[in-house]
C-alpha cells in the first residue's frame, strides 16, 4: 500500500474550501488525473470519473464515504488496477483553511509491480494539484 499526505494553508474560510472540495465535480479543474467528474444520476454521493493515467485511461465511480461539515470528507474508488481512499481534513488556521490530503493506494495485479514508480510520482503530482487548488480558492 501506498500511502502520501500533502498539506498547505489556503488564504480562504474553512467553510468556503469545504464547500468547493465537497463538489467532487471541481476535480477537473485542479487534479491533473481527473479529466471528467460528473454525478451519478440518483446517487449524489457518487460521482462517475474518467482517470487519465498516461498509459492508461479509466472511467470508474468516485464515492463520498463520509462527511463531517467543515471538518473531513472521505471518498473512495475501487476499480480492477487500483483501490485509494482519500482523505480531505479541514483545519481553521487563523481564519485561513489548513487543507490536509491523505491518499491510500493499493495497486492491483500486474500494476503492483510499479508500486515503487507511482510512489515517487504520486506525491509530486498531489502536490502540484493542491497547489492548482490553493491558486483557484485565492485567486
Amino acid at each position: 500500500m501506498i500511502e502520501t499526505t500533502v498539506s498547505t494553508v489556503i488564504k480562504k474560510p474553512v467553510s468556503e474550501v469545504f464547500a468547493y472540495v465537497c463538489n467532487m465535480q471541481n476535480q477537473t479543474a485542479y487534479n491533473s488525473s481527473i479529466s471528467s467528474s460528473e454525478v451519478v444520476a440518483g446517487k449524489p454521493n457518487e460521482f462517475g470519473i474518467e482517470i487519465d493515467l498516461g498509459i492508461l485511461n479509466l472511467k470508474e465511480i468516485y464515492k463520498i464515504d463520509k462527511t463531517i461539515h467543515n471538518q473531513l470528507i472521505v471518498a473512495s474508488c475501487h476499480s480492477k488496477v487500483m483501490k485509494f481512499t482519500d482523505r480531505y481534513e479541514f483545519k481553521n488556521s487563523d481564519g485561513n483553511c489548513e487543507l490536509t490530503i491523505i491518499d491510500k493506494m493499493e495497486l492491483q495485479g500486474l500494476f503492483k509491480l510499479s508500486e515503487g514508480l507511482v510512489k515517487l510520482n504520486l506525491k509530486s503530482q498531489m502536490t502540484a494539484n493542491l497547489d492548482s487548488l490553493k491558486k483557484i480558492l485565492e485567486s
